[in-house]
């Protein structure tokens, strides 16, 4: 059973005092009796994946009551103990998910048993120090937050990668702590992690809230600045635009986080779509959700003949050629031939070429870039490539001929070999035989 339930109303109030519900969404599974199957806490869509999740907790799989059931049978099954724990946490009942890490620590204090994967950051550690690491960080939270033991995790385990994440918890306290001491935190937690945006922007959050020192702000937007320009991030963005807005430069704040910006985000998202639905279709599973991000794609950067050509290559690899013709075939070409650039229709005619499909369209694309740059060897190579495809070799030999005339270079010599090809071995000499 899974219920719905506000604090604010009496049935509401009640059901969060008999669970300890510390955070909402929280969504409960129990049993005939009402005792506790399982819980998720949060909810991100699409709601089929919160459908899947509920299933296999239907069907007795890595649910609080078949950890409790593995646990029973074998109390020093290290994972399944770090399991519990986790479940715990994820509640944030810190008090129950610190005993089970004992737990762990008990059972392997040398850390050679299970290992803790992030696979959002990536992180790798022992279960036995994610234990040592939870047990730190869970006095960070509540009434009277102590951060002595999330200090010494640093100092005893430097080198360990959840050191990093240690720092970002001290981070938040630190976004509210003794002013003083947040300032020596963040200094060195920038001197411990340079090439990190993380404590950069952390440490611009806490000026952001206290208004200054202005000219520290400066310094930490200028670093950030250089850390994310080639791949900005817009959490960080926005933040340095408000810290333009509070230093009174509202061009600056327009230019870091405008119009522009967002722009280039989108794009940015569009060709992460295409990159996940070439992904998939090139392994030829998941073809019903590559297709969908092609479209998402073409929905965010419909004018984007780049993003169109990619969407069309997802539908034809997914085969769905009718979709790819529709959107990207003779029908588009003419509509669009006459302010195409000869790139772009050659582009056109190397895409189809390669899936020997609407040849004529192609062809009629390829002379058209020939005659719009004439002395461009590639189009003319992309030319020679769809009359070899439509099986016509002396026109596709004469164009070969005209790219090779009008290369240069690595490229004169590459175009040589393909005209070559394309004529095939020079007939043998006979030889006069004596009898």
């Amino acid at each position: 059973m899974i219920f719905p339930a506000e604090a604010s109303d009496p049935v509401g109030a009640a059901m969060f005092e008999k669970f300890a519900v510390a955070g909402t969404p929280t969504s409960f599974i129990l049993d005939g009796d009402g005792a506790e199957v399982d819980w998720f806490v949060g909810y991100r869509p699409p709601p089929e994946s919160f459908q899947v999740r509920l299933e296999k907790v239907l069907k007795g799989e890595d649910s609080y009551k078949s950890l409790l059931a593995a646990y029973a049978a074998n109390p020093k099954d290290e994972a399944v103990i770090f399991a519990i724990a986790r479940k715990w946490s994820d509640r944030s009942d810190s008090t129950k998910a610190v005993e089970k890490y004992k737990e762990i620590i008990a059972l392997d204090p040398d850390g050679k048993g299970g290992t803790y994967i992030d696979q959002a950051t990536k992180i790798t550690a022992p279960f036995t120090d994610f234990a040592r690491y939870s047990i730190a960080t869970a006095n960070l939270r509540g009434p009277k937050p102590d951060v002595s033991a999330v200090k010494a995790f640093i100092a005893e385990y430097p080198k360990n990668p959840l050191v990093k994440r240690a720092y970002q918890d001290l981070g938040g306290y630190y976004f509210r702590g003794p002013k003083e001491e947040a300032e020596a935190f963040f200094n060195e937690y920038a001197a411990r992690l340079p090439d990190d945006p993380a404590p950069f922007a952390m440490h611009l959050r806490r000026i952001l809230r206290d208004k200054g020192p202005l000219e520290k702000g400066f310094e930490l937007v200028a670093k950030l600045q250089e850390l994310t320009a080639s791949n900005p991030i817009p959490q960080i963005n926005s933040m340095i635009a408000r810290f333009y807005d509070l230093a009174g430069y509202k061009a600056k704040a327009e230019e870091a986080f405008g119009p522009d910006f967002m722009e280039g985000q989108v794009r940015t998202l569009a060709n992460a779509l295409l990159n996940y639905a070439n992904y998939w279709t090139g392994k030829k599973e998941n073809l019903p959700s590559a297709v969908a991000m092609a479209d998402r794609a073409l929905k965010l950067e419909p004018g984007d003949n780049y993003i169109l050509r990619e969407a069309a290559g997802v539908y034809m690899d997914a085969g769905e050629e009718a979709k790819a013709l529709e959107l990207y075939g003779p029908a588009w070409l003419e509509k669009n031939r006459a302010g195409l650039a000869a790139q772009e229709l050659s582009g056109y005619a190397a895409f189809w070429v390669r899936r020997s499909k609407n040849l004529d369209s192609a062809l009629a694309a390829a002379k058209q870039a020939v005659n719009l740059e004439a002395n461009d060897f590639s189009y003319w190579s992309t030319l020679s490539d769809v009359y070899a495809k439509m099986g016509d070799k002396a026109e596709a030999i004469k164009a070969a001929e005209k790219a090779v005339a009008s290369a240069k270079g690595r490229a004169k010599e590459n175009m040589q070999k393909k005209l070559d090809a394309l004529k095939g071995p020079a007939p043998e000499k006979k030889q006069n035989r004596r009898n």
